[in-house]
């Protein structure tokens, strides 16, 4: 409860008390908070003081309001580390949620100058595009476009299609490892927030333009050779990035 003697912020404080209720299950997801006048009596607070912790809580991505009806709670988002490299498998089982992936499309391709040149291949050799999407319970949270080289990439699709037959889920790194014996070593990776485009919204099941993560990877062998080019969009209001850095000394 309020402290009203204390040094904390009377938002500040609010906005923990709502923070504490949600993780304790007592607001669910998509339920309506009180009205900000049954708030103001509740605690005995202002009406600016109860704005602020509302807009606290909103900004965290907590909360959200619907225009002439109020502020709900937000459904839990999907928070992943940058730190270490996880299987999408492992990320949504840790959430306590169902993993599932479905395979949209496999194509060979003609050479392509961007894709070859990334991938080192040969200016006339083909790459295989595998188009995947990551559900976590039956909800479309992330989707796949991966292009690998000729020499793994029909083994890699293969493999990815048997898995889904048999209802598994799978990371391509795993698949490079059990079908073609390539143990991926390092993955560089590029974040930006953008909005969905036609196909990427009817793939997600979000609205055009809806705010998603695109994180662009290319995948490495150990001598330093890379094997995969992917483009994987996270929907922005299922997942959160987090990551620890060091600061640099000034000595």
């Amino acid at each position: 409860m309020i402290q009203y003697d204390g040094s904390t912020p009377f938002y500040q404080q609010l906005k923990e008390h709502i923070l504490e209720m949600i993780k304790q299950g007592s607001l669910k997801a998509h339920q309506q908070l009180a009205s900000e006048r049954e708030l103001c009596e509740q605690f005995n607070l202002s009406r600016t003081t109860i704005r602020l912790a509302l807009a606290e809580l909103e900004k965290d991505g907590l909360v959200y309001k619907v225009h002439g009806k109020g502020t709900f709670v937000s459904e839990p988002k999907i928070v992943q580390g940058l730190s270490t490299i996880n299987s999408f498998e492992d990320t949504i089982l840790s959430k306590g949620l169902n993993p599932k992936i479905s395979v949209l499309s496999v194509e060979v391709l003609p050479a392509d100058l961007t894709i070859n040149t990334i991938l080192q291949l040969g200016m006339d050799e083909e790459i295989t595009k595998l188009i995947y999407l990551g559900c976590a319970n039956e909800d479309v949270v992330v989707h796949y476009e991966a292009y690998l080289s000729s020499k793994i990439g029909q083994a890699v699709a293969k493999e990815a299609l048997k898995r889904v037959e048999r209802g598994e889920s799978f990371s391509t790194f795993e698949l490079y490892r059990d079908c073609c014996g390539v143990i991926p070593a390092v993955t560089n990776q590029t974040f930006e927030a953008t909005a969905a485009e036609h196909h990427i919204a009817d793939s997600l099941q979000v609205s055009e333009g809806a705010p998603v993560f695109l994180i662009t990877s290319i995948v490495y062998t150990d001598n330093n050779t890379p094997i995969e080019y992917k483009r994987a969009h996270y929907r922005g209001d299922k997942f959160k990035f987090h990551i620890s850095r060091k600061h640099l000394s000034d000595g």
